[in-house]
């Protein structure tokens, strides 16, 4: 595991070499930690706690939409994202 975010980044940037779609690879790490923080503050000033199915299709989600504002002309599905990396 790494120790610093760089290190994670790095190794996230390595495993991704032979994804379909590399652009769309770079955009999980970040939609990932923001579906974490984001689920932080719900717990922490809202007390609203969600499930973990419920967490992960909240990053899920937030990653096709990063990818459809990214590439505002691509008309992709949630399951064409998930195919692409």
């Amino acid at each position: 595991m790494p120790w610093k975010v760089s290190e994670a980044l790095k190794s996230w940037e390595a495993a991704g070499v032979n994804a379909k779609d590399r652009n769309r690879w770079r955009i999980i790490p970040a939609s990932i930690w923001w579906t974490i923080w984001k689920e932080r503050n719900s717990r922490c000033f809202e007390s609203i706690e969600n499930d973990v199915q419920k967490v992960k299709l909240n990053c899920i989600l937030l990653l096709c939409f990063w990818c459809n504002q990214v590439y505002s002309n691509d008309t992709v599905s949630v399951i064409d994202v998930l195919d692409s990396i």
